[in-house]
């Protein structure tokens, strides 16, 4: 059942324009059924006004992910909230709950930056880590 969940919400996620970066490095670390998402820094480039809710998310994926739609497993995420334009999150460290994708597999790791908009949430940027993880 939980196979099935997380690949129907890969399928709701699409890469959208906006004014929302990643800047500096960013990472991840497992530590048994925990992992930690960090960022140097999210910064909303947004003139005026409130970005959506922002979220980071953290994917496996049997493909690098070079933008578009994303097909994998979330395996962590963690809600950001919003940022008033020309403001930014900086030093985020996130420790968030670890759900292991099928195992006896290489794959690919994400880390996205999604805002909520019109009713979703959309891929506004994202890393894609050389390294490949087995699970």
């Amino acid at each position: 059942m939980l196979k099935k969940l997380l690949i129907v919400a890969s399928l709701f996620v699409f890469t959208y324009a906006s004014n929302v970066k990643f800047e500096g490095m960013t990472s991840y670390n497992r530590y048994g059924n925990q992992i930690t998402l960090s960022a140097d820094r999210v910064k909303s480039y947004k003139g005026r006004g409130k970005t959506g809710t922002l979220k980071m998310m953290l994917w496996a994926s049997k493909r690098k992910y070079r933008g578009g739609n994303i097909n994998g497993y979330v395996v962590g995420q963690s809600k950001l909230g919003q940022l008033i334009g020309n403001n930014y999150y900086s030093n985020l460290r996130r420790t968030v709950s670890f759900r292991t994708p099928p195992r006896g597999r290489y794959y690919y790791m994400t880390l996205t930056l999604s805002e909520y908009q019109n009713g979703r949430y959309r891929i506004v940027d994202y890393v894609s880590y050389k390294r490949k993880e087995r699970f």
